[in-house]
């Protein structure tokens, strides 16, 4: 398997299961779709470089 595939895997299968967590129904209901973008889009950000999931 190619090495970058492999790094590939890894962060979507962070960004999924950050993902995961960020969708619950207490962020769907309290934001507007563009800013639940924007805001899953820092979670998902402090998740990957910050370690903070």
């Amino acid at each position: 398997m190619d090495k970058d595939k492999v790094g590939n895997i890894g962060i979507r299968l962070l960004i999924k299961t950050a993902k995961k967590k960020f969708r619950v129904p207490e962020n769907l209901n309290h934001y507007s779709a563009r800013d639940f973008k924007r805001a899953e889009k820092k979670f998902l950000k402090a998740c990957v470089l910050g370690g903070r999931c």
